[in-house]
């Protein structure tokens, strides 16, 4: 995956040595993001939310853009909304805003010049890498708590790992469709992935811990540790060392929507210098 964002990069920076007046795009998303984690696992498409954000791309070369993003939404979902008994049993839910933060190298399939009016239409893909902010929160006796700074598994307990940050990396992975409309305005059709590097975008990673270790943080740690007894009316003390989430896979989200952007155009893009790179015969 990086030695993939490497190649992409080094493809870019190429181009831009080959060409003088490019373009560049300002523009808005719109969209949704499906939460991809430990709570209510499985069911990715039942996790969604409204996103929304705004970019800037530079466009070197028709084959090739690099994109700067912004994106903020919300990451959510609960074990109740599950169609498997035992995930709806464990009880867990969570919402967070998150922001997104990305720089993606794109590779339009079919060249991509909006001033010719046969290559206004163009399929893309893109991976880059990005810096999500995020802070994990649950609903309690009616009001909203962070779970960060409880240690619902034992965060920052002697012996224990400390609390994870809220600040993590993220791969983005996108596919997409772009079209322009009388050379100057563009619109695209998208759906990405972002692989991150936390499993705590939900709070919930590892196993059940003993109450009287818990008790040790607070009594809320016990509480919003083990939520099984809330929709079982049944003491789930038996739960204790088993798994409370899967530690071995880190949390993810999907991201899908619209990108609408206006072009601004040099007087000499996409003119060439003489060829220095044999990679420029690709393009």
């Amino acid at each position: 995956m990086y030695k993939l964002i490497i190649l992409l990069l080094t493809s870019c920076f190429c181009c831009l040595s080959t060409t003088k007046a490019q373009f560049v795009e300002l523009g808005g998303f719109g969209g949704a993001l499906s939460f991809n984690g430990d709570v209510n696992e499985g069911d990715i498409l039942s996790n969604t939310n409204a996103a929304f954000g705004g970019f800037f791309r530079y466009n070197p070369h028709p084959h090739l853009a690099v994109t700067l993003s912004f994106i903020k939404g919300t990451l959510e979902a609960k074990d109740r909304s599950s169609k498997h008994n035992n995930i709806r049993e464990r009880n867990l839910s969570f919402k967070s805003d998150l922001m997104e933060f990305s720089l993606i190298p794109e590779f339009n399939i079919l060249p991509f010049y909006p001033k010719k009016s046969k290559q206004i239409l163009a399929p893309y893909i893109g991976v880059g890498i990005g810096v999500i902010v995020f802070n994990p929160t649950t609903k309690y006796e009616g009001e909203w708590v962070a779970l960060q700074a409880i240690g619902t598994e034992g965060q920052g307990l002697e012996g224990y790992p400390s609390k994870y940050s809220l600040v993590e990396f993220a791969v983005p992975v996108l596919l997409g469709l772009k079209y322009s409309i009388g050379g100057r305005l563009n619109i695209a059709l998208e759906i990405g992935y972002r692989f991150t590097t936390t499993d705590y975008l939900d709070d919930v990673s590892t196993i059940y811990l003993p109450k009287k270790t818990l008790m040790n943080s607070s009594q809320l740690a016990v509480a919003l540790s083990n939520r099984t007894e809330e929709y079982t009316g049944v003491v789930a003390d038996h739960l204790t060392g088993t798994r409370r989430g899967n530690s071995n896979n880190k949390d993810s989200y999907l991201t899908f929507g619209i990108r609408i952007s206006f072009g601004l155009y040099g007087k000499k893009a996409y003119k060439r210098k003489k060829m220095q790179y044999k990679i420029n015969k690709w393009f």
